[in-house]
């Protein structure tokens, strides 16, 4: 058989395995897209939301105004694995091995000091945002198994970014990549690994932790 009887075949089959392998990816972000879109809105309840789409099926960025004292707005960005580029997704595991949800809750009242809780590992340096390093307070704690780095200016912003940790009681800490609260941008952050439990959980604390950094 020479080659052109079997190099046709061949490229036929590929070209559908990769068509398919599209489909299929595309297909499951979007019902992720969905899930977590739900999830987010049950767990802050806002009295308007806008949704931007990110490069079709691989997130989106949300605004969500809710009726809060201490919340006026809750940004959030969901970025996916690329599921549908079967080329791409080897690239994918050393570039982003895990799908990301990033929160920004924007805060009426001002948040005196702050403080990060980032999971060990998480960075190679020092994460943008944080600035004069030098001046925090650094110690380890370890939450449900899992080893972070408690970073603050003060104690009392270190006892309530703990206080905010605590209350979440998700069964897997290690989806929490970042907690934290800063007083130059005026937010509480937080940077995870979407998960329908942890979005509720975020959701339900969120607007308690504000409140007792605010007071």
């Amino acid at each position: 058989m020479d080659v052109a009887a079997w190099a046709l075949p061949a490229v036929v089959i590929v070209a559908l395995f990769i068509a398919t392998t599209y489909f299929m990816g595309r297909r499951h972000n979007v019902v992720l897209m969905r899930i977590y879109a739900q999830a987010l809105e049950k767990a802050l309840r806002p009295v308007d939301q806008k949704y931007t789409w990110i490069g079709g099926y691989i997130g989106y960025r949300a605004e969500y105004k809710v009726k809060d004292d201490f919340i006026k707005m809750v940004k959030a960005s969901l970025q996916l694995l690329p599921r549908m580029s079967l080329l791409y997704r080897p690239i994918a595991r050393f570039t982003m091995r895990h799908d990301k949800l990033y929160l920004v809750f924007e805060c009426k009242q001002s948040l005196p000091g702050e403080a990060h809780l980032i999971k060990k590992g998480q960075y190679r340096l020092v994460p943008a945002g944080i600035e004069h390093i030098e001046q925090f307070r650094r110690r380890d704690v370890t939450l449900g198994g899992v080893d972070f780095e408690l970073l603050s200016l003060d104690s009392r912003g270190e006892r309530e970014l703990m206080r905010w940790a605590e209350s979440l009681q998700v069964a897997d800490y290690s989806h929490i990549k970042h907690l934290s609260f800063t007083s130059s941008t005026n937010v509480a952050y937080a940077y995870v690994d979407p998960d329908q439990e942890l979005i509720a959980a975020l959701g339900r604390t969120a607007p308690d932790f504000v409140r007792s950094v605010a007071k």
